[in-house]
């Protein structure tokens, strides 16, 4: 029962960052993916700087409705691409 629990908790912010960025286009595939997420691993693919401040307004819309909080510690980046140079 734990598990459901924190999946319905959890669902909203990887939903939200799904809804909001461009994403990145797998392969050959129509769709694009935002947002990967296994329990509380979360990678987001950024493909601009502006996608930051999206990410930034979701963190703080999910840490403001939940009790779940985001670990600087924890957390790590890697820019990739040529817009990140």
């Amino acid at each position: 029962m734990s598990m459901a629990l924190y999946a319905v908790r959890h669902h909203p912010f990887p939903r939200l960052l799904d809804l909001k960025l461009p994403g990145i286009r797998v392969e050959r595939r129509k769709c694009t993916t935002s947002v990967v997420a296994f329990t509380d691993d979360v990678t987001i693919f950024v493909t601009s700087a502006a996608d930051f401040a999206i990410i930034e307004e979701a963190i703080r819309l999910y840490e403001g409705a939940s009790v779940g909080r985001l670990n600087p510690q924890k957390s790590k980046a890697f820019a990739l691409g040529s817009w990140c140079i």
